[in-house]
């Protein structure tokens, strides 16, 4: 499993930035999932990892909210917001110390998409983010499942700590569960070469930074084809406190 250095991290995604769009076909699609799970009128929002805006460009126009924040550990995609969405409060700041943000602002609607995977806490990441819910509010992610990515991790031996399943269930049956799903999706390349250079495209690069050699992309080829597995989840919580 790859440890997560947060600067690797940030530094990968914005290498991606003008190709993330194209190549993130998948996290669009989740984006989009994660929306319609939502309602249409939250006071206080905050987004999490909202990176180049793949979800904010469909809560922003959708949305009534009196105050919306969002924040990135990239502090470069602040012009990317101040451009595009003027009424959006954009920081620079590291999901795993959500604690330290506007300590004293409780939230309506925690959101994020495809960024809980980067967290080196995950399971204690979506309890911090409970805790700063207002009562009644949500909290709404989208990210990637232990079955993401399993044949680079088969084959390279690299990959993400994902949440695992019984982790899962047990934060649904600890919280207010509005809404739990998840399936897996193959993607179709030509070779694996061109799945490599497609999860580089997507910021993904610490997952290709290792050596490869012709015979383990043969033996990805023998053992998968030029497939590679997505794992997506959906997972809604509500604070009835």
């Amino acid at each position: 499993m790859l440890s997560i250095d947060k600067n690797t991290v940030a530094g990968n995604f914005y290498k991606s930035r003008f190709d993330y769009e194209d190549n993130a076909f998948i996290q669009k699609k989740m984006a989009e999932n994660l929306v319609s799970l939502l309602g249409n009128a939250y006071e206080n929002i905050l987004e999490i990892g909202c990176g180049t805006g793949t979800l904010t460009k469909l809560l922003y126009p959708r949305l009534t909210f009196v105050n919306y924040y969002a924040f990135d550990i990239i502090g470069e995609y602040r012009v990317i917001f101040d451009n595009k969405y003027p009424n959006i409060r954009f920081s620079a700041h590291d999901m795993d110390k959500i604690d330290r943000y506007l300590p004293t602002l409780l939230f309506d609607l925690i959101v994020s998409n495809a960024a809980v995977q980067w967290s080196t806490n995950a399971e204690q990441l979506i309890r911090s983010c409970m805790h700063r819910l207002a009562p009644n509010g949500t909290l709404a992610l989208g990210f990637f499942g232990e079955n993401n990515f399993r044949e680079i991790r088969n084959i390279f031996g690299v990959g993400l700590h994902y949440l695992s399943e019984n982790k899962l269930q047990q934060l649904a049956k600890e919280y207010d569960c509005i809404h739990f799903s998840e399936h897996t999706e193959q993607i179709s390349f030509e070779n694996p070469i061109e799945i490599l250079r497609h999860i580089k495209k997507t910021g993904v690069g610490g997952m290709v930074n290792t050596v490869i050699k012709k015979s383990l992309l043969k033996q990805y080829e023998k053992e998968f084809g030029p497939v590679l597995t997505y794992h997506p989840v959906y997972l809604v919580l509500k604070n009835r406190n």
